[in-house]
């Protein structure tokens, strides 16, 4: 369990069932672990398999259950069938972590029209695909709990990153609306802003605990703190925060 201090009344994440998307690695993995040692059962989903059976088995090894379900949530048709799968192995579907993404450097000039809107339907599409999928159970339930991932790069306009940044920028007004949306069926819906984060991609060029090219204020953190900061905002009490920006960044948004 995340280590961050929890009252005596928090949402009790044991035997709850939450879906995670790209699951594989990361953030994900890291938040999949973590819940799965308070005893929740883990949806994993991806399109890189091998990496799901491997987290599946870390989690089965700690005791709790593990459901790898393949798929891309920029179609919605795959999000649909996931969802459904989830909920026909479990009969409820209680949290949903949209992690997925992906993006790169590029100039709008100079951008490929199909990669530009690539990146957008991944990192926007996708979150709101599986949350439509999700939230009929959620609904029914009346309870419910969502997190996206988001980026300061939705928040502070960096030339060169335009795809990335325009779709993090629309997940995190989709957040909003949301939770003003679905609070009322006891459902809460948050941004996490992890800031910069080690991944396969970045391991080789920086380092953890160091500050990244041009942010001399920031510290690139490992997934797992990423997935503490998730974990611990999970288990908020009841009628909790929801609509609301949590940020491991060190800088303003």
């Amino acid at each position: 369990m995340t280590n961050m201090t929890q009252h005596a009344d928090a949402y009790d994440v044991a035997g709850r069932v939450a879906v995670i998307t790209g699951s594989g690695r990361g953030i994900g993995r890291a938040c999949a672990l973590d819940l799965a040692r308070s005893g929740a059962n883990i949806v994993l989903t991806s399109r890189t398999v091998a990496e799901l059976d491997e987290v599946a088995a870390e989690i089965e090894a700690l005791g709790s259950s593990a459901l790898v379900i393949p798929g891309d949530v920029a179609d919605y048709e795959s999000c649909s069938r996931m969802a459904q799968t989830a909920f026909d192995a479990f009969g409820q579907i209680d949290i949903l972590i949209n992690n997925a993404g992906a993006g790169g450097p590029c100039t709008v000039a100079d951008s490929d029209p199909s990669v530009w809107a690539g990146i957008i339907s991944l990192n926007l599409i996708g979150p709101f695909n599986m949350t439509h999928a999700v939230l009929p159970h959620m609904i029914k339930a009346g309870s419910g709990r969502i997190v996206m991932i988001g980026s300061g790069l939705g928040h502070n306009a960096v030339a060169g990153l335009s795809a990335y940044g325009a779709s993090k920028a629309g997940l995190s007004h989709l957040t909003k609306i949301l939770a003003d949306e679905v609070w009322a069926h006891g459902i809460d819906v948050n941004e996490v802003v992890p800031g910069p984060v080690i991944t396969k991609l970045t391991e080789g060029l920086v380092a953890v605990g160091e500050a990244p090219d041009g942010l001399p204020s920031e510290r690139v953190k490992t997934p797992e703190e990423v997935g503490d900061l998730i974990g611990w905002l999970l288990r908020q009490r009841v009628g909790g925060p929801t609509g609301q920006i949590f940020s491991l960044a060190r800088r303003s948004l």
